[in-house]
């Protein structure tokens, strides 16, 4: 596995598994667990060693307070922490950010919003492994590395050629995609795609989807006769 060593900790079964797939989908990350208690979020940690913890703070036996708390005295002390929860309280969010977490993302959010902080996560990882080979840090690159802001651009549809490409996807078939979007006035199903540019289903439908992800392209479902929905694909105008 080449990715980023991710755990996902949620007690809603079907949310771990939209972060599950969001990530599976954005490429850059590999989920080596999901728990749906704290306490099985911290033997999960302690067993699979994760670099980044997806973390909710409403939990059935204990706050995620407390759970981040038990990662960070850990045998893994230096992971990295994103705060996922409904959770709006300011003493929640000071002691949240006092536990060292990078981002708190509040629910319900876009998936924009989610890979914007994944995207300055990212970045933040691609800085550090930069400056390690670069001996002593003086002020101006510490204060860099620790600004509070780390979000990057925002993407629109003149930026699709700036995205990070996950293993498989290759940028002259995702800049085809694009421009094939742009081109249809209709939504588009994967079927559709892989027809008009030669490609396979599931390839094209890769394509769209990790357009849908980054906020460039729109996903609706339809219904046919036998009632099973077809994914259509649209460029967001």
């Amino acid at each position: 596995m080449n990715g980023i060593r991710t755990l996902i900790i949620d007690d809603d079964v079907a949310v771990a598994g939209i972060h599950h797939g969001f990530l599976l989908a954005r490429g850059g990350f590999d989920v080596v667990g999901m728990a749906h208690t704290g306490q099985q979020g911290l033997d999960l940690a302690a067993e699979s060693r994760p670099e980044l913890v997806l973390l909710d703070i409403h939990l059935p036996d204990m706050s995620g307070l407390d759970v981040l708390q038990g990662l960070r005295n850990g045998p893994n002390k230096a992971l990295d922490v994103l705060i996922i929860t409904a959770s709006r309280e300011l003493e929640t969010v000071r002691s949240a950010m006092a536990g060292g977490v990078l981002h708190y993302l509040v629910k319900p959010f876009t998936s924009q919003a989610l890979n914007e902080r994944l995207d300055a996560y990212l970045g933040l990882r691609q800085e550090l492994a930069s400056e390690s080979a670069a001996g002593p840090l003086n002020q101006e690159r510490i204060d860099r590395l620790v600004a509070p802001s780390r979000r990057p651009a925002p993407h629109d549809a003149g930026e699709a050629s700036a995205l990070r490409l996950p293993k498989g996807l290759s940028r002259p078939t995702l800049d085809a995609v694009v421009e094939a979007l742009k081109a249809t006035r209709d939504d588009v199903s994967a079927a559709g795609m892989a027809a008009l540019l030669g490609l396979s289903r599931v390839s094209a439908r890769r394509y769209l989807e990790y357009l849908v992800v980054h906020g460039l392209a729109r996903l609706t479902p339809r219904y046919g006769a036998a009632g099973r929905p077809e994914n259509r694909y649209q460029w967001k105008h």
